[in-house]
């Protein structure tokens, strides 16, 4: 993000998307990825907001942009201070490092822990580069700071957030492009991605990597987007967010230990979990079936490996008390 990109048509997207998150409840923190301004003509295309017909989308963000660059005072302070992202938590130390490969690694590191810690506290993070994904991964190199890394969507994942970056098709092919979109979900188990489009001067794309918990909510908020901005804003229709195949066939053992053992098997998307306790005087049994719409339910909130892990180290006590939560109400027997 640079300054002279504020008040710009995309601007207006990008933050009306933000503010619907905000308006649904959802707490939203921006890392803007800031960067200096290289005096080109990007950031020019303001003239949508001489015509009031684009004011009907986002009535609050298209007259607080309005004002801003009526002011001649285009800056992300500016955004901040308005009432455009009402509530919501900012981090906009410049990415401007300097010195040998090692010192702007070194530095970018730290740039990057001070911003989760200025953000802790979100829901949604918003990160904001001038091009998108650098999938090298490299923040040694000179032209990482016009990007987002991998390892850096990363760790906002690792300390709870979910995570929505910008970036840009350019002039990947259809094929690439798809790839481009699932990078990270290779290495960021139990994300669904959600990647929308805004066509109003050059394509912008948004890539969503949300938690199976708050995948439904979420998916509500952009649906809504869409209808009201009608074509302006488009789904690329990434086919991983389908929930009807939350899961694949398998069998697992989630312990087995001397005296207990669970184990578990999803066979035509329906989950099955055994629990056997042998005792000195008795043995005991116990049988959860869950139907496709439980298993559907359950692993649309927590993936499988979570789930297994989560039973392992709670044994039944913390099955019982999850599916009591979350009202999953399997049928059980016991011998």
């Amino acid at each position: 993000m640079k300054n002279q990109y504020v008040g710009d048509i995309g601007d207006y997207g990008k933050y009306s998307l933000l503010r619907a998150f905000i308006d649904a409840g959802v707490k939203v923190g921006v890392n803007w990825y800031l960067t200096e301004d290289d005096g080109s003509n990007d950031g020019k295309f303001r003239v949508y907001l001489e015509k009031d017909e684009y004011r009907k989308y986002s009535p609050i963000v298209y007259d607080e942009l309005k004002k801003i660059v009526s002011s001649k005072k285009r800056t992300i302070k500016a955004i901040e201070k308005s009432n455009i992202l009402p509530g919501a938590y900012f981090f906009s130390k410049k990415l401007n490092f300097k010195g040998t490969p090692s010192e702007r690694t070194k530095s970018r590191y730290q740039w990057l822990w001070d911003s989760i810690w200025e953000l802790s506290g979100t829901e949604l993070v918003f990160l904001d580069p001038d091009n998108g994904l650098y999938v090298k991964d490299n923040p040694a190199d000179k032209c990482a700071e016009k990007y987002v890394l991998p390892s850096e969507v990363l760790k906002y994942w690792e300390t709870r957030h979910n995570v929505v970056y910008y970036c840009h098709r350019g002039r990947r092919t259809e094929q690439q492009w798809q790839e481009y979109m699932r990078i990270m979900r290779k290495t960021m188990p139990g994300t669904r991605v959600i990647v929308i489009t805004f066509h109003k001067g050059t394509q912008r794309s948004f890539v969503f990597l949300v938690r199976k918990m708050h995948f439904e909510k979420y998916r509500k908020i952009i649906d809504e987007v869409l209808k009201k901005w009608d074509g302006i804003f488009s789904d690329e229709a990434i086919e991983d967010d389908d929930l009807s195949a939350p899961v694949r066939d398998q069998e697992f053992v989630v312990y087995n230990e001397k005296n207990v053992a669970l184990t578990g098997a999803i066979r035509n998307r329906c989950l099955r979990l055994e629990s056997f306790v042998y005792g000195k005087d008795y043995d005991s049994e116990k049988y959860y079936d869950f139907t496709e719409d439980d298993t559907k339910k359950l692993f649309s909130k927590i993936t499988i490996d979570d789930f297994i892990k989560a039973c392992r180290d709670g044994h039944l006590m913390w099955l019982e008390e999850y599916l009591k939560e979350n009202d999953i109400k399997p049928k059980t027997f016991c011998i």
